[in-house]
């Protein structure tokens, strides 16, 4: 059971980091205390582009409780999303990834309607659509041609000391043709400057601070 969880957050393509961490704090929590020595750094190691697993486990680990740890962020992550309702409420909203903490957000605005930027058919933005709409959202995929949201709201899997933040490759265009709210939580927070690379370079991007323009 814990050897396919790690296998599954090791492969899965179509999830942000907030919702790996997640999972790989179950798998954690799977183990047996006598296994978590040996699990935990697996788990840590699994996915340098997306620190906040590690960030997770590392917490998990020094609490000795990973399942209070679980409902301290999960109060967390509803913090912050509704914290966004009122910039997203009853506006044209755009998005890009599979952020589960900007899908959260989404939910509870219930916006006019939501615009999620894909590049192709195995985009994980498909799956982001296709849950906005089982919970009764209006959402479509869009290409950058199509876009004609008021506002974007992205998540990100790691932000820096000076607002620079790490977000799948696409997320600087987005941010630099529209007010963008960037949704953070505790695991993705690394403090220091912005790194001069990230890991996957083929689908990640650095977007610096200083291009955020925060909605009115």
């Amino acid at each position: 059971m814990v050897d396919r969880g790690i296998e599954a957050i090791a492969s899965d393509r179509i999830h942000g980091s907030g919702y790996l961490a997640r999972k790989a704090l179950g798998v954690l929590a799977l183990a047996s205390p006598d296994e978590r020595p040996e699990v935990g750094p697996r788990l840590a190691g699994l996915r340098p582009e997306m620190p906040a697993i590690a960030a997770a486990v590392h917490e998990a680990m020094a609490a000795g409780d990973v399942r209070a740890v679980i409902r301290r962020a999960d109060a967390e992550r509803r913090r912050v999303a509704r914290s966004a309702m009122r910039a997203l409420r009853r506006r044209r909203v755009a998005t890009i990834s599979n952020s589960s903490l900007v899908a959260r957000a989404l939910v509870y605005a219930s916006p006019m309607h939501v615009q999620v930027v894909v590049r192709g058919p195995a985009d994980e933005g498909h799956a982001l659509v296709a849950d906005l709409r089982a919970a009764g959202l209006s959402a479509d995929p869009v290409s950058f041609a199509e876009l004609d949201a008021e506002i974007a709201v992205v998540g990100c899997d790691a932000v820096f000391d000076d607002g620079s933040f790490v977000n799948r490759r696409g997320t600087k265009a987005l941010v630099e043709r529209l007010p963008t709210l960037v949704l953070v939580d505790r695991w993705k927070r690394i403090g220091g400057p912005p790194p001069h690379s990230w890991p996957m370079p083929e689908l990640f991007e650095l977007v610096p601070g200083d291009t955020v323009r925060a909605p009115a």
